[in-house]
């Protein structure tokens, strides 16, 4: 039968007509009447029908013979997993959830959330609450809690489904906390949240309400499908929200399953057992309709794919799945195809796939433009069918019909009615209107099976907005018309419509013309107001890529010609505006609402189903550059549009505020820190510009004309809110000794004595002063003394030997020694002073040479050089005025620890050093007031500057201060310390957790650690073992870990997680901090785009704390960081980016060795033989070879119960290990079993100590005196001779 003859009698005889078609649906009852209507006027299709729609999909293909058919796909490409499930076992996963959530109390008509991201369970889970007659609301994943919170109210469910995280392009989303945040905010109270676990890292607090996904299943009777009225709802479907505030759309069972298997076989032109491929989601109508029930009733293997059409890796995503799959019949947005085209305008990804099982190519969710069609009709060489229809019809409108009567494609056209649409053009006072005449589209009633039946709780509503406007007709809110031939256009939404100059000028239309630009891949047109003609239309668009450069003025000009051509002068566009990309829901409908309002200057609120709320900001920027609009007007349009993403940069508090301050501070750096700057800190004077920036030169200047000191926001500022607030807790060595809380009130004392005592003895702005001090209040106190009068201070781990220590003094020209009598280290004293005099025979600068007493053992006092400190204290009052500084004023200078070469003076400045520092302070730890934070490092390091002292104090922290080490008295010292003050953050560097690891459990287990709130890591990548150990021991699972990558030269944490806001990842270091941008280059200098790739890390953009020179050798500081790569800082660190982005750091670029011609890494070696159970750490380096070029040497920490076992059996062990993690190539030719490895004291391994010995090159060691324990280099040296050629 024809089209034109099926459609007729679906039009004059529809009950009969549906009648016939539904004798072809499996009925538990079947139904004797086609149609009913109510009191309410609510249409019932077969209503005394009975049947369910999981048995459709499922148990009648089972009866039938076809269990063992695939029926099910999960092509997950940001995991690179695929998975495919027969009905059988389909069946079997969907009947014991069924009977899950029955013996969790829900019953026919209960309602049941699912939060759900594009899993199988997420179709396992709509399919058991279809099994039990439970309604399901799926609301689309990733949603934001205010708006699950309204779903919550307004559907009442008794049980949310829902899994720990998404996976995005470039990062995780945390779905729970999102969810307990929505139950928090909603008025109607939860019963139960089935929660399925993904196993990505992602942490979350588990609620008296979870209950895990599979101990449920696991548990569980299976259910059996009850049969359910045909006009039972099955599930509430809430709009995208762009024609309003969302609406619950209620669709019945047995006319949808009518509608769906009709639509399958007519429309869509499927065979059962062909593979069905939605690309969608199953939040949208078209998941529901044709990802699960319209592809499984009729017997068509479905597709569920965890990806993008872009970017899950590249523009060849799609047709990666088709192959892979055997793909039959495709449907996806528009939208999609449009960026696809955009990344590969000539379809070269295309021609890498085999697509001949694909025989045609669906389109719908918004307008296809010709252009595109033609795109993907050229490329693909099938029937590409644009198609229409709306969340409220289920299924389609308008459409082509393949299986029963393909007609030819009218470009522009969505097609013709389907059977049952009785589509008609109404003008505005309701008249008919004939072929061509544009106007609203509307359908008489009753609509087909499958159609909404009403508003959740809400019918009033629903007459209101789709019937009252045309009585006897549905209004579709869309404009059209049909032509001669009986094709229906839509032209938009009817407030898609320009008035210029009187005349109505439809957005689609103008849109159309637009798109027809060679180097356009989509647009959009809205109105834009204009004092003479009211409105003229402006165009957005987006250049395909490629064409990113292509000269504007020449676009514009051709595209206003284009459009004078093709629409007339009329149209009166004569503004073009390029932008990267579009604003867009999920589903992939641009906002030209949200456009609308912002080139008005209208209050907007961003819809809860943006896609990318970050593009908006893109957008804002553009418009104000070009002056658009309100912009063109109102200097501070820029401002009040970008309040709507976000209120606050300085403390980032939820995944989508990241996303959003990221994207501003990527867009505008320098706006962005000016913000930072100017909203959070005091300033005697306030900058002349942001940044000045000479790459060429490696010349950086950040808030350059500024005046402030650094003490005044660290203790000052702080003095009228929390002058009695703890500013440093100070623990000693011996627990035996008493602590010390010192008061901001008592630090702002003490430190203005201090620097008294300092211009005392001669100090003044500029000079440099070297702090060689032990972990005692006077250090930090020191430190900010210098700070308070301008002297630059040069802080020198106190334990360091003579020569280095008098080399640091040399290089920077030190004026003074502050130091004490001695320090304790342990059951260890150490005499400092002893070391500070022999290092001062040959250091000609030093004047005088400061002495606190500590240890109180006898030293020699040099007559005019030397002086104790607490005798100058008496001397002077607690009164000193802040100097005023210039922000590149040299703040402090700090030497590298010698891992990457000999020691630099890294010089840092005073107002970017302060900003950034405190700035990351605040997100990395989230510190809240009265928190307790402790960073277990030494002020000598960078660590201690930025994050024991300016950091914590900046932001008015209670920041603890420990004299002693981890193992004194006992190995349970630090955990000790956490439950004496009850610390809520806290930071220390792997090695000590590796050290910590190997000891006894009831070291940590007898102490109370449910104070933490957040763990940290800090100075080498955290290997996974050690990350899991701290983890489940000290975080109890609770905790997030902070795994910061930064150094010396950067000044403060550069990627780092925020915890409770960036999913954590053991060993990934994960996202960069606002105003930070990485990338990875490769050997050539090129940047490494996208994602799963590894390269050189490097930093784009200048960022304010980052280190202004080398002291006294700028050219060294050029050619160190500047050199490899052009105008970029160049780590010197290799890293890799995952699949959403995140990133890990593999270790110094040179830590790579090349094996065979093969590059290794060594961190994942290390990582795979620290797994062995008897391993407690590992080093790997390279070593010269004579067959490979290069070999591996391993140099291995045994545990404490590993220290018994057989060396030859371990090594065998170690390298199988090694083979099944990585590979045969990367299996170590020599082990050796130390006691300890050279290590910096800020615990960085020294690889290359271990490299010159094992390459006979032993006596190029150099000094080795500031390693931690130098005793080591010995062992090694025994350890390796017998391997080595004499």
């Amino acid at each position: 039968m024809t089209y034109k003859d099926t459609y007729q009698k679906s039009i004059d005889h529809p009950e009969q007509f549906w009648m016939e078609e539904s004798k072809k649906t499996n009925w538990f009852k079947a139904p004797t009447k086609a149609l009913e209507q109510t009191e309410e006027g609510i249409y019932h299709w077969f209503p005394d029908g009975e049947t369910n729609l999981s048995y459709l999909c499922l148990d009648q293909h089972v009866e039938n013979g076809f269990g063992d058919e695939v029926a099910l796909i999960y092509d997950s490409a940001v995991r690179q997993k695929q998975v495919k499930y027969t009905y059988n076992e389909v069946l079997d996963k969907v009947s014991k959830l069924a009977g899950g959530l029955k013996g969790l109390g829900v019953e026919k008509g209960d309602r049941v959330i699912i939060y759900m991201p594009m899993i199988s369970h997420s179709l396992f889970s709509m399919l058991a609450c279809a099994r039990i007659g439970a309604i399901h609301s799926v609301v689309f994943g990733g949603f934001a809690p205010d708006e699950l919170a309204m779903r919550i109210n307004d559907a009442k469910p008794k049980v949310i489904i829902t899994a720990t995280s998404g996976i995005e392009v470039d990062r995780l989303i945390e779905y729970k906390p999102m969810v307990d945040e929505a139950i928090e905010k909603a008025k109607h109270k939860v019963e139960k949240v089935v929660v399925f676990n993904r196993k990505l890292g992602v942490k979350f607090e588990t609620k008296a309400y979870d209950v895990d996904y599979l101990e449920l299943t696991e548990k569980a009777t299976p259910a059996e499908a009850v049969a359910l009225k045909s006009k039972d709802p099955s599930y509430i479907l809430y709009t995208s929200g762009t024609t309003g505030s969302p609406k619950g759309v209620v669709r019945d069972t047995g006319g949808y399953a009518v509608a769906l298997r009709y639509s399958m076989e007519n429309i869509y032109g499927t065979q059962p057992g062909d593979v069905f491929w939605a690309a969608s989601d199953v939040g949208w109508v078209v998941g529901h309709s044709y990802i699960v029930y319209g592809a499984l009733i009729h017997r068509n293997a479905t597709v569920i794919y965890e990806g993008k059409p872009v970017k899950t890796p590249d523009a060849g995503a799609f047709w990666r799945v088709i192959e892979d799959h055997k793909v039959n019949v495709m449907f996806t947005a528009p939208t999609a195809f449009r960026a696809i085209k955009k990344e590969d305008p000539q379809g070269e990804f295309i021609k890498k796939y085999d697509l001949s099982s694909l025989k045609y190519q669906f389109l719908a969710g918004e307008r296809c433009d010709e252009t595109t069609l033609k795109w993907a009709e050229e490329h693909l060489n099938i029937p590409v069918i644009d198609h229409w229809w709306q969340t409220e019809s289920g299924w389609s409108i308008v459409a082509n019909f393949m299986g029963l009567d393909p007609l030819p494609v009218k470009p522009g056209s969505a097609g013709k009615p389907v059977p049952g649409y009785d589509i008609q053009i109404l003008s505005e006072d309701g008249e008919q209107l004939g072929p061509n005449a544009e106007g609203y589209i509307c359908s008489k009633l009753p609509l087909p099976p499958g159609f909404m039946q009403t508003l959740w709780q809400n019918h009033e509503r629903y007459k209101n907005g789709y019937l009252s406007k045309f009585p006897g007709y549905y209004f579709s809110g869309d404009g059209g018309y049909i032509d001669e031939d009986g094709y229906v256009f839509i032209t938009g939404r009817i407030d898609d419509v320009i008035n210029v100059s009187g005349h109505r000028l439809s957005t689609a239309a103008l849109e159309e013309v637009v798109s027809q630009h060679s180097s356009v891949a989509e647009c959009a047109v809205v109105g834009l107001a204009d004092d003479l003609k009211g409105e003229i239309p402006l165009a957005i668009v987006v250049p395909k890529t490629g064409e990113e450069d292509y000269e504007s003025y020449k676009m514009e000009t051709e595209i206003v010609q284009l459009v004078r051509d093709k629409v007339g002068p009329i149209a009166s566009l004569k503004t073009v505006v390029m932008v990267k990309r579009l604003p867009k829901t999920r589903s992939g409908k641009i906002l030209r609402r949200t456009l609308r309002k912002l080139v008005a200057g209208e209050p907007y609120k961003l819809p809860s189903t943006i896609e990318d709320p970050m593009v908006i900001s893109e957008i804002i920027e553009t418009f104000n550059q070009q002056k658009i609009g309100a912009f063109s007007k109102n200097k501070d349009q820029v401002t009040q549009s970008l309040k709507a993403l976000t209120k606050s940069y300085y403390n980032i508090d939820s995944l989508a505020k990241y996303m959003d301050v990221y994207r501003i501070s990527q867009n505008d750096p320098e706006n962005f820190w000016n913000t930072i700057a100017e909203r959070n800190f005091e300033w005697k004077r306030k900058w002349d510009s942001v940044l000045n920036w000479n790459p060429e030169e490696a010349k950086v200047t950040w808030f350059e004309g500024a005046k402030l000191n650094i003490t005044e926001n660290a203790i000052d500022r702080h003095l009228k809110t929390r002058a009695d607030k703890t500013a440093i807790i100070w623990e000693p060595n011996n627990p035996e000794e008493e602590a010390l809380h010192i008061t901001y009130s008592e630090l702002s004392q003490r430190v203005n004595k201090m620097a008294n005592v300092l211009k005392k003895n001669g100090i003044q702005k500029g000079d440099r002063v070297c702090i060689y001090l032990p972990m005692i209040p006077e250090l930090a106190i020191a430190t900010l003394a210098c700070a308070r009068i301008g002297a630059v201070h040069s802080v020198v781990f106190a334990g360091f030997s003579a020569s280095a220590l008098a080399s640091r003094i040399n290089d920077s020209d030190c004026k003074m020694v502050i130091t004490s009598d001695g320090s304790y280290r342990g059951a260890k004293s150490i005499d400092l002073k002893g070391i500070v005099d022999e290092a001062l025979e040959s250091t000609p600068s030093v004047e005088c040479v400061l002495v606190a007493k500590r240890t109180f053992g006898k030293v020699d006092m040099v007559n005019n050089r030397d002086v104790w400190l607490h005798d100058e204290l008496k001397q002077v009052d607690d009164i000193c005025e802040a100097e005023v500084m210039d922000a590149e004023d040299m703040l402090f200078i700090l030497y590298t620890s010698g891992s990457t070469g000999t020691p630099k003076g890294m010089v840092h400045t005073t107002a970017g050093y302060m900003v950034y520092s405190a700035f990351s302070f605040k997100n990395v730890f989230q510190y809240q007031e009265n928190d307790v934070y402790w960073c277990t490092a030494d002020i000598g390091w960078i660590t201690g500057h930025s994050y024991i002292v300016y950091g914590p104090l900046l932001n008015g922290a209670t920041t603890l201060m420990f004299e002693g080490v981890p193992s004194y008295p006992d190995f349970g010292r630090f955990w000790e310390i956490v439950d004496k003050y009850k610390v809520n953050q806290f930071y220390t560097a792997p090695t000590a957790i590796r050290a910590l690891a190997k000891q006894d459990i009831e070291h940590v287990n007898k102490y109370d650690l449910s104070s933490l709130k957040v763990l940290g890591s800090v100075g080498e990548p955290i290997n996974e073992e050690a990350w899991n150990w701290y983890n489940e021991n000290i975080g109890k699972k609770t905790c997030p870990i902070v795994d910061t990558w930064w150094q010396t030269e950067t000044g403060g944490i550069m990627i780092s997680p925020i915890p409770f806001v960036t999913p954590t990842k053991p060993t990934y270091a994960t996202l960069p901090l606002p105003g930070i941008q990485p990338s990875l280059m490769d050997e050539n200098g090129n940047e490494i785009e996208g994602n799963s790739v590894s390269g050189r890390l490097c930093i784009k953009h200048p960022w304010p704390s980052m280190a202004r020179t080398v002291y006294g050798n700028h050219k060294r500081y050029k050619e160190t960081y500047f050199s490899a790569f052009k105008n970029v800082y160049f780590t010197g660190d290799g890293a890799l980016r995952d699949e959403v982005g995140y990133y890990r750091i593999t270790g110094r670029v040179d830590d790579v060795i090349i094996v065979s011609g093969h590059n290794l890494g060594t961190a994942p070696i290390e990582d795979a033989i620290n797994e062995h159970p008897a391993v407690a750490e590992s080093a790997i380096i390279g070593f010269p070879h004579n067959v490979k070029g290069n070999a591996l040497a391993g140099f291995v920490i045994l545990k404490t119960d590993g220290e018994s076992r057989n060396r030859e059996n371990l090594s065998k062990e170690i390298n199988q290990l090694i083979a099944s993690k990585i590979g045969p190539i990367a299996k170590l030719d020599r082990i050796h079993f130390v006691s300890g490895l050279p290590k910096t004291r800020s615990g960085k391994i020294m690889r290359r100590i271990m490299r010159k010995i094992s390459s006979n090159e032993g006596h190029q060691i150099g000094d080795v005196s500031t390693l931690l324990d130098p005793s080591i280099v010995e062992e090694i040296k025994e350890k390796v001779e017998p391997y080595l050629e004499k």
